[in-house]
């Protein structure tokens, strides 16, 4: 007797696909194949999709932006030394140093975590 790898699938766009799932254990094919019933197909997932890409590059071309220019405001207030390297390096660097020092301040300072250290003999 064949085991079934190729499953009908109703998807809630209204669409049907039979979809073969050979990769699949065959123990959980029947429930990946209800999961895709409640999901949409996958053409009008991608139509419904389509701009995302755009919006999360826009929205992190502006995310990089606002945080490149706190980092260089507090690379300003704290006399920070400039730093060397190539015309990417550089900003990356600014940005960098300035999550990972204000962090360290949060938590040693602020939160008051303390560090201890051990000597091993």
């Amino acid at each position: 007797m064949a085991v079934k790898t190729i499953w009908p699938i109703d998807h809630t766009c209204g669409h049907h696909a039979d979809r073969d799932l050979p990769d699949r254990p065959a123990d959980r094919r029947a429930g990946f194949a209800e999961w895709l019933a409640r999901q949409e197909c996958t053409d009008c997932w991608r139509a419904s999709n389509e701009g995302d890409e755009q919006d999360k590059a826009a929205w992190l071309k502006a995310k990089r932006a606002e945080e490149q220019t706190a980092s260089e405001a507090w690379s300003e207030q704290y006399r920070m030394p400039p730093l060397e390297g190539t015309e990417r390096a550089v900003p990356w660097g600014v940005r960098c140093r300035h999550q990972i020092l204000t962090n360290a301040y949060t938590a040693l300072v602020t939160e008051g975590f303390s560090v201890k250290f051990s000597v091993l003999s």
